[in-house]
């Protein structure tokens, strides 16, 4: 018996003392299992995002209490240039950044509508907007709320 073994007796019993003892198989088996199952837990775990960047109907303001207005003003540059998604360097119609037009209010509708979670994730985490002020917590409020009366075009 090596030294490895040995160790793996002590700290295992005689089931895992060599490749011959009876059990050692099925208990390595086990352990391949396991450690896929935690390797996939974590994987899929990963993909997605925390709470506080999905997109739920979880403090909304009431249907009628808002304007979609105000989300394509929210999408469009405000008075200083610091939030609009369509500033020269993103999401106009010159520049089309990762093929997304945001520059009219039907295109804003169109592409809001299409992947609402992929752009509240986005807003919500701060990735966007790049280069601008991210959106505030009642900016966002305004977003699931628009979504979660059933996302109406203006």
């Amino acid at each position: 018996m090596t030294k490895w073994q040995a160790a793996r007796a002590l700290m295992f019993g005689n089931r895992c003392a060599g490749s011959t003892a009876r059990g050692s198989g099925r208990l390595r088996r086990r352990h391949a299992a396991s450690s896929a199952l935690a390797l996939a837990l974590s994987i899929v775990g990963g993909c997605y995002p925390p709470a506080s960047e999905r997109l739920t109907c979880e403090d909304v303001d009431p249907p009628g209490s808002f304007d979609y207005g105000t989300l394509e003003q929210l999408v469009a540059l405000d008075e200083l240039g610091s939030k609009g998604c369509v500033a020269a360097p993103c999401h106009s119609a010159a520049t089309q950044r990762a093929g997304v037009r945001l520059d009219t209010p039907g295109l804003v509708y169109d592409e809001l509508s299409s992947s609402p979670e992929k752009y509240y994730e986005l807003l919500a985490s701060g990735v966007m907007p790049h280069d601008g002020e991210p959106w505030n917590d009642d900016e966002l409020k305004t977003f699931r709320s628009w979504y979660c009366a059933g996302a109406f075009p203006p």
